[in-house]
């Protein structure tokens, strides 16, 4: 009965929605699970909200400490994610009062998920007050803390003596790390080019190392000219490119690489962009998977390694006929001379045996 009531609601909330939108019927995805800051339950209050490219599709407020929705409940009790059924397989990021939480998620159309949501900072109940004056109780302390005397009995809660949580600091060309011994990233740093169009983002958990297996401590980002990298695959050109250091350097899960474009450079070259990387092992540029967000006109890749990238686009109609130029060629780019040799010899064979039929004939 619970899971028909719930069924029943869910279609009327995505019913009701495609009515107002005058668009196709898109069931949200669901969340819920718990909610921590700093390693402590978070307060009743906090906001949650899912973004997927930057843009907001759902949010929800806790009403009870280090909880958000209730997978038992309702569908309105839980976080909904109402994305377009286009955006299927797209990353959700969520954040806990505006700090973004170290997990993810994939959009599914219906889906149904239990995550639990962690973020760095203080929060949580600490260790209670003291005993003012007139007997009331004191606050509550912040996280492992010690209230201070109340004078009135007023209760101070843990979320209004937290300090609010310092957003990660961005540098330009080049940004230094805090790493354990193990080369796990302890805070998270954004380093971006002095022109502001290209940055990399390395998230707090992260375990980054150098090309040798040590901690990495240094990220540098340069934009390159174009002229001087490494000649752009058969049918492409190339925008952008982003020399990253120290080269070899691997991160894992990977960094976030973004190209933010203005709005003029979006219409010159905003049509049919990819992300590609050099290989100089096989000396080949080499596709990146790549989300292209035409709103915000921005371009993220997660790159596992660094490298030479480049933002690129690819000239429609080119391709085929490159590949079909190269194919009429030797690997050496030479006319295939052991085939016309070979063809010269059938041809020869032909004439002579025609010749001679035709001489016996007379």
């Amino acid at each position: 009965m619970r899971q028909g009531i719930t069924l029943i609601l869910l279609l009327g909330l995505v019913a009701g929605a495609a009515t107002a939108g005058g668009g196709t019927p898109t069931l949200p995805h669901c969340f819920s699970g718990g909610v921590t800051i700093g390693g402590s339950p978070a307060p009743a209050g906090t906001v949650i909200t899912a973004t997927i490219g930057g843009t907001e599709y759902g949010s929800i407020q806790t009403t009870e400490a280090g909880k958000y929705g209730n997978p038992d409940q309702s569908v309105a009790d839980r976080l909904l994610v109402k994305a377009t059924e286009n955006q299927s397989g797209e990353t959700i990021t969520f954040y806990v009062d505006g700090v973004a939480a170290k997990e993810t998620a994939i959009f599914a159309v219906g889906g149904g998920t239990v995550l639990d949501l962690s973020v760095p900072g203080s929060g949580g109940s600490g260790n209670t007050g003291g005993t003012d004056n007139t007997g009331n109780s004191g606050g509550s302390g912040g996280t492992g803390g010690t209230g201070g005397t109340g004078n009135t009995g007023n209760t101070v809660t843990a979320r209004e003596s937290a300090a609010p949580t310092a957003a990660p600091e961005v540098q330009t060309g080049q940004v230094s790390l805090a790493t354990s011994a193990a080369g796990t990233v302890l805070e998270t740093a954004t380093v971006r080019t002095a022109d502001e169009i290209c940055a990399v983002t390395i998230p707090e958990g992260t375990t980054a190392r150098d090309g040798n297996g040590n901690p990495l401590d240094t990220v540098t980002v340069t934009r390159e000219d174009p002229v001087s990298a490494p000649a752009a695959p058969p049918g492409t050109t190339i925008a952008i490119v982003l020399n990253c250091d120290p080269a070899g350097a691997t991160f894992d899960p990977p960094a976030v690489l973004t190209y933010t474009l203005s709005g003029e450079e979006w219409a010159k070259i905003g049509v049919a962009l990819k992300v590609i990387w050099y290989n100089p092992v096989s000396e080949a540029w080499q596709d990146v998977p790549a989300t292209v967000d035409p709103v915000t006109r921005t371009i993220t890749a997660e790159v596992s390694h660094f490298s030479i990238y480049a933002l690129a686009w690819t000239i429609p109609g080119t391709t085929a006929v490159a590949e079909a130029q190269q194919t009429s060629t030797s690997p050496g780019g030479e006319p295939p001379w052991p085939f016309i040799g070979i063809g010269m010899v059938i041809l020869a064979g032909a004439m002579i045996g025609g010749f001679v039929y035709l001489k016996k004939k007379n």
